[in-house]
């Protein structure tokens, strides 16, 4: 079982006693041991690690790998990146946009993150807008990198030589001055792999493009587009993706973090939708607070139901109450466990739609598509929120988006999310649920709190 944040935090810094055993010649690289451990890419199957292997032995590979790609039509893809960047030179902005959608009333797919900014900074700067996912039908991308992970270590740039041996020789001040295991290392291992071939595609896209900003989410998994950045002089500029919380692994660092004189790989600039989120950040011990801007709430939202998805809810609920369950990744077993509990004591009044992260595997929830007090969807979460009664949710950035609709939030306890849960709790408040068969609808539950402190509108 994952270990709660708290003691997975407690758990890794306990492993070292000095920062420098991370140190490069110019950046610390503890971020990315961290990346590594929390991601634990070891139990995840067969991982290349060829940044490690002798050089003889590294080439063949390299050559090998580079070979296959070739052969498959990777490498001239990658070079159709570079063909397109050329044609697009020095651009005021990079927007690199994760890829994740939510359906317009139309039932295109539009761009969360960064569709509304784009279409805003346009009309007066140079901007080349990319995605790191293919959206089908939506042709608002420059380029699509969707080949960046598969393309791996069969790339190379100018300084490929000299970051595999820094590399290694981090590793090897890691492995012989730190408590870090034999798995620990394997997943640092991995981690640095996955750095290594994501600095070298970036590094080689951004020469050729040249940025002066680069506008991106989460700097946490993505320690090689910095690298490469910072490398190059371009600004990195994070705008906030969703819940930012205190006990967050990623947002908040040991005060010993602020000590350390090399860079770190984070964002030169965080911008927030809020003055809570700031603060957080500002106590996180990884940035500046000038450095922290509180930025309008820009994400893309539909506010109503288009009249194909209000039929379809309608003719669900048959004027029942709806309970919305908004889930999160790697938690299905636990949301599934409650939702069973739920549906034992769900009184006639109420029924319950189901809205899976993005990101979630669903095929789990799939047993409940023939019950008759049961909906699961993939229609924008902000559009049902018009529509329902109760909000249920562990941890997520849907308690407060249900804010800006007077609908307030209950979490379903787990004692490895309780750092999150509490956290939330005290900010926002909303109920805890302890005992799966309680009653919801029967626990009262009014918002007190200032929205303002959490979304900035002009």
């Amino acid at each position: 079982m994952s270990l709660s944040f708290k003691n997975f935090k407690k758990e890794f810094y306990s492993k070292f006693t000095d920062y420098k055993i991370f140190e490069g010649e110019e950046f610390n690289y503890f971020k990315i041991a961290l990346e590594g451990l929390k991601v634990d890419y070891f139990q995840k199957g067969k991982f290349s690690i060829s940044i490690f292997y002798p050089n003889f032995k590294y080439y063949i590979f390299y050559f090998i790998n580079r070979f296959k790609k070739t052969i498959n039509g990777e490498i001239s893809r990658f070079n159709s990146h570079l063909e397109i960047s050329k044609t697009n030179k020095f651009p005021e902005y990079l927007i690199i946009d994760p890829g994740r959608v939510v359906k317009n009333s139309e039932g295109d797919l539009i761009p969360i993150y960064f569709s509304k900014i784009y279409e805003s900074l346009k009309k007066h700067h140079s901007v080349f807008y990319v995605s790191e996912k293919s959206i089908p039908n939506y042709d608002g991308f420059n380029d699509t990198y969707s080949d960046l992970i598969s393309l791996g270590n069969s790339i190379k740039h100018s300084i490929s030589y000299y970051l595999r041996e820094e590399i290694k020789e981090v590793f090897a001040k890691i492995n012989n001055n730190s408590n870090f295991n034999s798995k620990d290392l394997s997943n640092i291992k991995c981690a640095f792999q996955k750095f290594y071939n994501e600095a070298i595609f970036w590094l080689n896209i951004l020469e050729s493009l040249k940025p002066e900003n680069i506008l991106m989410i989460c700097h946490y998994h993505k320690e090689g587009l910095i690298f490469a950045a910072k490398k190059l002089n371009i600004k990195i500029i994070e705008y906030q993706h969703g819940l930012i919380a205190k006990s967050d692994i990623f947002y908040n660092f040991p005060y010993e973090v602020k000590e350390i004189k090399k860079d770190c790989l984070f964002p030169n600039e965080i911008r927030t939708y809020g003055r809570y989120w700031k603060n957080i950040l500002i106590n996180g011990n990884f940035i500046n607070e000038e450095n922290i801007k509180i930025t309008e709430y820009f994400l893309y939202s539909r506010l109503k139901l288009n009249s194909n998805e209000f039929n379809v809810i309608d003719l669900f609920r048959k004027k029942r109450k709806i309970i919305l369950i908004t889930t999160q990744t790697y938690l299905t077993d636990i949301f599934i466990k409650y939702i069973d509990s739920l549906l034992e004591i769900l009184e006639d009044d109420y029924c319950v739609v189901i809205k899976p992260h993005p990101q979630e595997k669903t095929q789990s929830y799939n047993k409940y598509i023939e019950h008759d007090s049961v909906f699961l969807t993939d229609i924008p979460t902000e559009g049902l929120f018009l529509y329902s009664s109760l909000h249920i949710t562990m941890y997520s950035t849907t308690a407060f988006d249900a804010l800006r609709y007077d609908l307030p939030s209950y979490y379903i306890y787990s004692e490895n999310q309780s750092d999150y849960i509490n956290e939330i709790h005290n900010a926002i408040g909303g109920e805890i649920i302890y005992d799966f068969n309680s009653k919801p609808w029967e626990i009262e539950n009014k918002i007190k709190v200032n929205l303002d402190e959490f979304f900035y509108y002009k």
